[in-house]
């Protein structure tokens, strides 16, 4: 273990040569954090020791390494390359305490901005660049029976991340104990990273008397001079724990392979906040992919502005699927010659994936409706092998993607069933020099050729009629999604929709329409399930908000109606009255049947007898 002062290692990273390896995350510490951090500190507690990663320069060009940051932005919070040549025969790498260090880098050399609260991102004035200061007028001491400065563990160090102008503020209103009315309080703001150009051995005495000569209002300059005895106290305990103690433990190791710089970061970062696998097999990609990580969090901020919420684990799978490389999600998958085909296969990668999501919009999917974002992946392989997409093949893949949520086929055993999918949908050529390579097997997806795959652990897209007994949120959707075909999900946002309102469904409706009390669990067990739901755009449901179905439909011209009741399966000749819901239930039901067995792969594999057909149980029932 050896130690240095934090000052010290500041020095270091100014001087080029402390680096963060591309293994580490960004910085997501906030502003409270760090002000906690520092008043840690101050009062000499331990924050943890560190791992640094000592090799020659020379080595280090092989692998990419970021600055650390300056001027932290919420809005673009990622650290700079390190470009160019290095400037010292040696180079350290932080491989644990990143977080750490960055917030102290940026406390004592540099800025942090984040949005205010309350404040729209799109207003630029939300976003303020904001320094470390430390309120002089409000330290955490008190005077002892012996007249001896003692801490007060009640009350911490006041440290604040301030924009300039309110750092220059000479009080505050604030509220003490019983008084109902806020009163004033002096405060007196110093910018923490001052202490960096202060003297081995500072005149605090000096210091004091400087700041009474920038205070701004007598009341400011009275309770800096009463104060004086506990800010010199502060000043001296900052420049001790910044320039003297040598509060930086630190272990160093010195390896040149990253293999062994993996075992190690996998090992420190066990504790504390856990490396999770994804974040670790990022990490084995990005170290020797110069531009790596910028590609991906690009790649993932593009498509995730479509509506959805996919991350880095969805996207290295697919990096893994589409370059033909191991399907298993494990560090041995990502050797370096994997990891180099799919930085020669990135651009199509990257486009592959893009045209996938843009289907998915298509198809009327978002981030809430996309129960297993890996059903994706093979539809993304079938367009990275050059698959077509014409309408039957489009088609083909919504169906495909429709039945595998409904099914839930990918609860488990993903890695398997992506290979089996994905060896469907290829030929395997060996060329002269006896190396694989791997061709289009279809160049239209038809689903029901899909439907003839072999799937592992007795998986199946096809359905059941039981299966669609009491269906009800995202699986009433992918039902949905099959009886309104011609809907344009890329001009028109849809809603899934009550038809009868959900606001109806209430004890005091039921008594008023003599429902006998025995029935009432029926018909809220129906309330939010297939037959009373259709797909409505956002600005018609925002229109018909609870309006009760009969009264909606006949606001609409005698034309509209007839075509709106045809679209929307409404059974002939049946009351839209909601004292007559379970009549329209139950016929609209049959309706909907018979055009998802036209629709649906269904097999009769332990399918109930038509009277049952998704009939409405109770949810103890359903589960039992």
């Amino acid at each position: 273990m050896k130690t240095t002062t934090i000052q010290k290692i500041i020095e270091n990273i100014n001087h080029r040569e402390i680096y963060l390896p591309a293994l580490q995350r960004k910085f997501v510490w906030g502003r409270a954090q760090i002000e906690l951090l520092f008043d840690s500190v101050m009062r000499g507690y331990p924050f943890g020791s560190f791992l640094f990663w000592r090799l020659n320069s020379e080595k280090a060009t092989e692998y990419v390494f970021y600055e650390f940051l300056t001027k932290y932005d919420e809005r673009k919070p990622y650290n700079e390359r390190m470009i160019g040549t290095f400037m010292h025969p040696n180079i350290t790498g932080v491989l644990d305490g990143q977080q750490r260090l960055s917030s102290i880098y940026i406390g004592l050399n540099g800025t942090h901005t984040e949005k205010a609260p309350h404040k729209h991102r799109g207003n630029e004035k939300a976003f303020k660049e904001m320094r470390l200061y430390l309120n002089l007028l409000s330290l955490p001491y008190g005077i002892d029976g012996n007249d001896e400065i003692i801490m007060r563990e009640d009350q911490n160090y006041e440290f604040r991340f301030l924009p300039q102008e309110a750092a220059a503020i000479a009080e505050r209103r604030i509220r003490k104990g019983d008084v109902s009315e806020a009163v004033s309080e002096p405060t007196f703001w110093m910018k923490v990273g001052d202490v960096l150009s202060w003297k081995e051995q500072p005149e605090i005495d000096r210091m004091v008397e400087s700041f009474v000569e920038k205070c701004q209002t007598d009341t400011q300059k009275n309770a800096i001079k009463d104060s004086k005895r506990f800010i010199r106290r502060a000043l001296t305990t900052l420049h001790d724990r910044i320039a003297r103690d040598q509060l930086i433990n630190y272990f160093e190791v010195a390896k040149d392979e990253l293999e062994d710089i993996l075992k190690i970061f996998v090992r420190v970062n066990s504790g504390g906040t856990v490396l999770s696998k994804t974040d670790l097999l990022f990490s084995t990609i990005v170290a020797t992919w110069d531009d790596g990580r910028e590609e991906i969090e690009k790649l993932i901020k593009s498509i995730n502005q479509k509506g959805f919420n996919f991350g880095n684990e969805y996207l290295m799978r697919c990096c893994l699927v589409l370059s033909d490389g191991p399907v298993t999600f494990k560090v041995n998958s990502f050797k370096a010659e994997n990891v180099q085909k799919i930085r020669d296969e990135w651009p199509k990668i990257a486009e592959s994936v893009a045209r996938t999501v843009d289907l998915l919009v298509e198809f009327g999917f978002d981030g809430g409706l996309l129960t297993s974002q890996n059903a994706t992946i093979i539809l993304a392989y079938y367009i990275h092998k050059g698959g077509g997409l014409d309408k039957e093949s489009k088609d083909g893949m919504r169906k495909y993607l429709l039945h595998a949520l409904l099914n839930t086929i990918y609860g488990s055993s993903q890695d398997e069933l992506i290979r089996v999918l994905r060896n469907a949908f290829r030929l395997e050529k060996i060329n002269d020099k006896g190396a694989k390579n791997y061709l289009p097997r279809h160049l239209k997806f038809i689903f029901s050729e899909v439907l003839e795959i072999k799937l592992p652990q007795q998986k199946s897209l096809s359905v059941t009629e039981s299966d669609l007994d009491s269906v009800k949120g995202p699986s009433a959707f992918f039902l949905l999604n099959l009886l309104y075909p011609a809907l344009r999900h890329t001009e028109v946002r849809f809603h899934q929709d009550h038809l009868h309102p959900q606001s109806k469904f209430t004890v005091e409706n039921f008594k008023s329409m003599n429902i006998p009390e025995a029935e009432w669990q029926e018909w809220l067990n129906c309330r939010d399930r297939l037959s009373n739901l259709q797909l409505l755009s956002e600005s018609r449901n925002t229109s018909k908000n609870a309006t009760p179905l009969k009264q909606w439909v006949e606001q609409m011209e005698p034309s509209v109606q007839k075509t709106f009741a045809a679209d929307n399966y409404f059974p002939d000749g049946v009351s839209l009255a909601f004292s007559d819901f379970m009549d329209f239930y139950e016929k609209r039901n049959e309706l909907l049947r018979k055009n998802l067995r036209e629709n649906l792969a269904m097999t009769t594999n332990s399918t109930p007898e038509p009277a049952e057909e998704w009939e409405c149980r109770d949810d103890k029932a359903e589960t039992e």
